[in-house]
């Protein structure tokens, strides 16, 4: 694209902006949501408002990546901010669980068209070795932003209400779409594709089908079983469909290159990472150690101070080092911060959570950047959209399959362990026992306030106790990322450019 030096500059901007949209999403949403379920109840559906939002946006990045190859960025990013936006009036207007997690479908709809299309934008408008800095700086300006964001997301639930999380997203997605429609120009060939409708209909399908069954009831059931078993037969369809369809919405030949193939697999492995310490460590934080929404926020704030330093330099490493060697120690960066996470309990203290969740960031910050860029570098233009949305979308699913997993065991085991707890401190105290009796109350800190010390530290343990199975996934995701790292090519960055990446 020939755009002037200040063009390419407010595009970025723009594209920077919307990506702060995610960074919020992320950070603030999942520091709120303790107090969300809270006043709302339902903490088995907590796993939910998690996953619709990311199945959303998993199913639909694969399909905006190739709509935007066909039309243009710019039509499909400015359409993913409206529904994003639209998602967050509604959500921040629910007024119960089923309809928050209809809306943050609607989010998720949006995200899947943001997130990937911003991030193909900025590699389309530079070539190499700038891209290589500017996705670093890309993914650094994600963390930068997303500090701040768990911080004041933790004031608006503490002093205003978790209402204004969402609604704070309206002025930053408004001022993306307007900058990137007055700097944005395309001109590009655009060619007619059928859409894929049967094999998106049977990933969704599948996913959802799986999804179901890993967050429904704990114990083994014949729905439960039916629906996975659906759901994996569908997933397995979709990919015979794929094989032979005319214009597929994952195309199966970009797999054939050992980096597309080996950056979905470690995209998988990181996503399981990300969303576990987003969704599961404020949760710890608040219910575990008796922190509020803003102390839960700023420990997840602190995945936001390694990612930076790591897209930064991994931006830069990767140009002298290649992406292996840069790929390796982020994995194992990221390997280390989840085994940190797995002894965690009631005497954890926050500075601890810290380190690990920092480690954590760092990691990330090295792996994304390397992935993203050598992906981008692999696949002529005209796929660069849809491949830019596959590293998304594989980051998603394993963020999608990590919270059900985790979330599956937390109901497995916090059930019965919480009852006994409240049996044990409750015992000739009806009205403790009522107040009590749903395990949600032990978020609240109204709640907190009217029971006794010695029966909250029972209550907390019982939760930490149950956390800790959700630990170890982490912890597994973590070392299936190094494995990742460890089976990419080999070789400087230059040498794997495809000849058609800068103009395809």
């Amino acid at each position: 694209m020939g755009l002037s030096r200040r063009r390419k500059t407010l595009v970025v901007l723009a594209t920077l902006i919307g990506t702060f949209l995610a960074a919020l999403d992320a950070t603030v949403v999942g520091t709120a949501m303790p107090t969300i379920i809270g006043e709302l109840g339902g903490l088995p559906l907590y796993p939910w408002a998690f996953a619709s939002y990311l199945l959303a946006a998993t199913v639909t990045g694969p399909v905006f990546g190739k709509l935007s190859d066909t039309y243009g960025r710019k039509p499909v990013y400015l359409a993913g901010i409206f529904l994003f936006l639209l998602g967050s009036v509604l959500a921040g207007a629910s007024q119960s669980m089923a309809a928050l997690i209809a809306f943050r479908t609607l989010q998720g709809l949006g995200a899947g068209a943001v997130q990937p299309v911003a991030i193909t934008i900025v590699g389309d408008i530079f070539e190499l070795e700038a891209r290589a800095r500017i996705q670093g700086l890309f993914g650094a300006v994600w963390g930068i932003s997303a500090i701040a964001g768990p911080a004041v997301g933790g004031l608006l639930t503490d002093l205003v209400s978790w209402r204004w999380v969402f609604y704070l997203n309206i002025p930053f997605g408004l001022a993306a779409a307007v900058l990137l429609a007055l700097t944005l120009t395309e001109s590009f060939e655009r060619r007619r594709r059928k859409v894929d409708y049967l094999g998106t209909a049977l990933l969704t399908g599948g996913l959802v089908a799986v999804l179901l069954a890993l967050l429904g009831e704990p114990r083994i059931t014949a729905t439960g079983v039916a629906l996975f078993g659906g759901g994996v037969v569908m997933l397995a369809l979709f990919v015979f469909v794929e094989g032979r369809a005319e214009d597929p919405i994952i195309p199966p030949d970009m797999f054939r290159d050992r980096i597309i193939s080996i950056s979905a697999l470690g995209n998988l492995a990181l996503g399981g990472v990300l969303l576990g310490v987003s969704v599961y460590v404020p949760l710890f934080v608040q219910g575990s150690l008796g922190g509020t929404a803003l102390t839960a926020g700023t420990v997840v704030a602190s995945l936001s101070i390694g990612w930076p330093v790591g897209s930064f330099v991994g931006g830069r490493m990767l140009l002298r080092t290649g992406y292996r060697t840069t790929l390796l120690l982020g994995s194992v960066l990221v390997a280390a911060g989840s085994a940190l996470c797995v002894p965690m309990d009631r005497g954890t203290s926050l500075a601890y959570v810290v380190v690990a969740v920092v480690v954590i960031g760092l990691g990330l910050g090295f792996s994304s950047t390397s992935y993203l860029v050598s992906v981008q570098n692999a696949v002529p233009w005209r796929r660069r959209g849809v491949a830019t949305s596959s590293v998304v979308f594989f980051r998603t699913v394993g963020g999608s399959l990590g919270v059900a997993v985790m979330g599956a065991l937390l109901n497995a085991s916090l059930g019965e362990r919480y009852r006994a707890a409240v049996g044990r401190v409750s015992e000739g105290d009806a009205a403790l026992a009522r107040l009590l009796s749903d395990p949600n109350a032990i978020l609240q800190p109204a709640v907190r306030a009217r029971v006794p010390e010695a029966a909250y530290q029972e209550l907390a343990g019982a939760l930490s106790a149950a956390l800790s199975p959700a630990f170890w996934v982490l912890l597994v995701f973590g070392v299936a990322s190094v494995a990742a790292a460890a089976f990419f090519p080999r070789g400087a960055a230059a040498d794997l450019v495809t000849r058609e990446a800068e103009h395809g």
